[in-house]
C-alpha cells in the first residue's frame, strides 16, 4: 500500500505542514482553497456551538431523596427522559450517571459494612 504523500504548503517560517495531503492532490484538506469557505463555515459553527452553554435544568427543580437504589433509578430514568426531550445536556447527564454509579456503590456498600459489624459482634458475644 503507497503511503500518503505530505502536504506542500509552507508556514511563514518555511516549515511543510506535515499532514497527509488529500489522495491526488498536494494539500492537505486544511490548506486547499477549494475547500477554504467550507472550513471557515465548520470553523464558525463549532465555534458557535462551542460557546453555547449546557443546557440545565431550573433552579427550582426539585431535589431527589437518592436514599436507596429506587430513588437512584427515579433520577436516572428522569435524566434519561430530560435529555430525549433536550431539558438536560448530555454531558451533564453523563456527569449525573457517573455520580449515580459511585451513589449506588455507596449505598450497596453500607448494607454489607452492617452486616459485617454485627457478624463481628455476635462472634465477640460467643468468644467471651
Amino acid at each position: 500500500m503507497p503511503m500518503a504523500s505530505k502536504c506542500q504548503f509552507r508556514r511563514d517560517d518555511g516549515t511543510r505542514c506535515g499532514a497527509n495531503a488529500q489522495s491526488g492532490k498536494l494539500l492537505c484538506v486544511f490548506h486547499d482553497p477549494a475547500k477554504a469557505a467550507a472550513g471557515r463555515r465548520a470553523r464558525r459553527l463549532g465555534g458557535i456551538n462551542r460557546s453555547r452553554g449546557a443546557t440545565i435544568l431550573p433552579l427550582e427543580t426539585p431535589d431527589n431523596p437518592l436514599r436507596n437504589t429506587q430513588d437512584v433509578s427515579v433520577l436516572l430514568g428522569e435524566s434519561i427522559n430530560q435529555v430525549r426531550r433536550g431539558q438536560l445536556d448530555p454531558r451533564v447527564a453523563n456527569a449525573v450517571g457517573y455520580l449515580a454509579s459511585i451513589l449506588l456503590g455507596a449505598l450497596q456498600q453500607g448494607p454489607l459494612e452492617e452486616r459485617l459489624q454485627r457478624l463481628e459482634a455476635t462472634l465477640d458475644l460467643k468468644r467471651e
